[in-house]
C-alpha cells in the first residue's frame, strides 16, 4: 500500500468536504449575501459543519484510495498464480 497516495486523497476530499460544508451552511442563510448569525449557537454551527464536511471527506477519502490500493494488490495477487 502506498501510504502517501492515500494521505493525499484523504487531504483533498477533506478539502472538499469542507467547502461543501461552509457552503451548505451559507445555502441555509436567509440572506444569501450576507452571512448572519443572531446567536452564538448558529456561529457556532457555521465552523462546525465545515469541520464535519472536512472530517467525513477525510476518511471518505483515504477509504477510498485504500480500497482502491488494496483492489489492485488483489488482482495482482491473483495473476501470480
Amino acid at each position: 500500500m502506498n501510504g502517501k497516495r492515500i494521505l493525499f486523497s484523504a487531504i483533498i476530499t477533506a478539502v472538499i468536504g469542507f467547502v461543501i460544508g461552509l457552503g451548505l451552511a451559507k445555502f441555509g442563510q436567509p440572506d444569501e449575501v450576507r452571512l448572519r448569525y443572531e446567536t452564538e449557537s448558529s456561529r457556532r454551527l457555521f465552523r462546525t459543519y465545515g469541520w464535519l464536511g472536512g472530517g467525513i471527506g477525510f476518511f471518505f477519502g483515504a477509504g477510498q484510495e485504500y480500497l482502491r490500493q488494496a483492489k489492485i494488490q488483489r488482482d495482482r495477487d491473483d495473476h501470480r498464480w
